[in-house]
């Protein structure tokens, strides 16, 4: 049993259209564009030009565009319902996870990917990612803590994505429910919002800098390995 799982994650996942993802995803992008222009001139639109701005930068911050969430979250929840503040992140959460899902889906045919993914190591990942993809997956997105491989391992996987964005909502949605209620109690000031998201960016900050020399040292053992 062990060998089919290993042999099946060696395997290149199918190969998915970008295009029409990247028209659906630019057309929503674009409609909230045209409302956010249009509520302009419009009392009483407040909270729906919030919640909009909140789902356009949400729907942004993948993988590949690091952007903070825990902020706008609280930011948005000082004017807006805590319920609907959630349900607007989570879901731009998932148009954003499946931009990583297209993404990694392309990368998994190119050179040093392909070869990562042909390891040991990754069939090993991937054989623990299959045993409970789906609540992996919930968890991950639950925990305010780097998801990022678990994301890409289900990616590479070929894991469904239909229940790639379920669980990515099932995980997210009670987490933002969580800090928009902490902002809606507090009602925390811009000073303490900004405050959150100075920390969140220095933490940013601070693991990619040790990612980077992680490489560089490894980068030099090699090469000295190699002499």
């Amino acid at each position: 049993m062990s060998t089919s799982v290993a042999i099946t994650a060696t395997c290149d996942p199918p190969v998915l259209a970008w295009r029409p993802w990247a028209a659906v995803s630019a057309g929503l992008l674009l409609v909230t564009a045209v409302f956010l222009w249009m509520a302009r001139t419009v009392t009483g639109l407040e909270g729906m030009v919030t919640l909009a701005q909140l789902f356009v930068y949400t729907s942004l911050a993948c993988t590949f565009c690091p952007l903070p969430t825990a902020w706008i979250v609280l930011w948005a929840t000082r004017t807006v319902d805590p319920l609907a503040v959630a349900l607007t992140a989570a879901l731009g959460t998932c148009i954003a996870n499946l931009h990583d899902y297209y993404i990694v889906n392309a990368l998994c045919r190119i050179g040093r990917v392909r070869r990562m993914r042909q390891s040991r190591f990754h069939d090993d990942a991937v054989r623990w990612f299959r045993r409970a993809p789906f609540w992996t997956l919930t968890v991950a997105s639950l925990l305010p803590l780097p998801i990022d491989f678990v994301r890409m391992l289900a990616i590479s996987a070929g894991y469904s994505r239909l229940r790639y964005v379920l669980a990515t909502f099932a995980g997210r949605f009670p987490r933002y429910l969580a800090l928009a209620y902490v902002s809606w109690q507090l009602q925390l000031s811009n000073r303490v919002i900004a405050l959150v998201l100075l920390v969140t960016v220095i933490g940013g900050l601070v693991k990619a800098a040790q990612y980077l020399r992680e490489r560089r040292d490894a980068h030099a053992k090699a090469v000295s390995d190699a002499y």
